[in-house]
């Protein structure tokens, strides 16, 4: 619930943009699409090197009622505490597969962000600044099927940036 909540808030106040976007539908990387054969979904990353899971929450939507042509991404990793690292991706005005490159700025209010990496390290993308590739290769309605790779780099609120590389997320209904 959690994860909702400030998916939704960070969606109403970051004033994001999405900065290039290119309609062509892009192809499945072979490894992503062995990977997908089993058809569970996952979110997984590495972060500056390190493998991060999502073990919870994992949760995807394609232009959901009340948002503008939205892609929604987002997953859980640890305890349903204060110490639960939620992860997500907003992608606004879209029409479906893509590639998009996304940065703090962004006319369309789209948005990138991982918060509880530590008690220090509370939030990294979102308001603090973030230079992502998405490639959404699937996004369907009726049954909601997502199917995404991302890269790129997260500011964190000490200043400091996460290398994410290897992002991978597959959800359906």
């Amino acid at each position: 619930m959690f994860n909702k909540i400030m998916t939704i808030l960070c969606s109403v106040i970051l004033s994001v943009s999405c900065d290039n976007v290119d309609p062509a539908k892009p192809t499945l990387p072979e490894t992503t699409a062995k990977q997908t054969s089993n058809r569970d979904n996952y979110l997984a990353m590495k972060i500056n090197g390190k493998e991060w899971k999502a073990d919870n929450e994992i949760f995807g939507a394609f232009h959901p009622e009340g948002y503008n042509k939205a892609i929604m991404i987002a997953g859980s990793r640890g305890p349903k505490d204060k110490n639960e690292q939620a992860f997500n991706i907003n992608l606004y005005d879209t029409n479906g597969a893509g590639i998009f490159t996304i940065k703090n700025g962004n006319t369309d209010y789209s948005v990138i962000q991982l918060a509880n990496l530590s008690p220090q390290n509370y939030l990294y993308g979102s308001m603090m600044g973030f230079t992502v590739k998405i490639n959404v290769y699937k996004a369907t309605k009726n049954p909601t099927e997502i199917e995404a790779t991302f890269e790129g780099v997260l500011t964190g609120n000490a200043s400091d940036q996460l290398v994410v590389t290897e992002g991978k997320f597959y959800y359906h209904e």
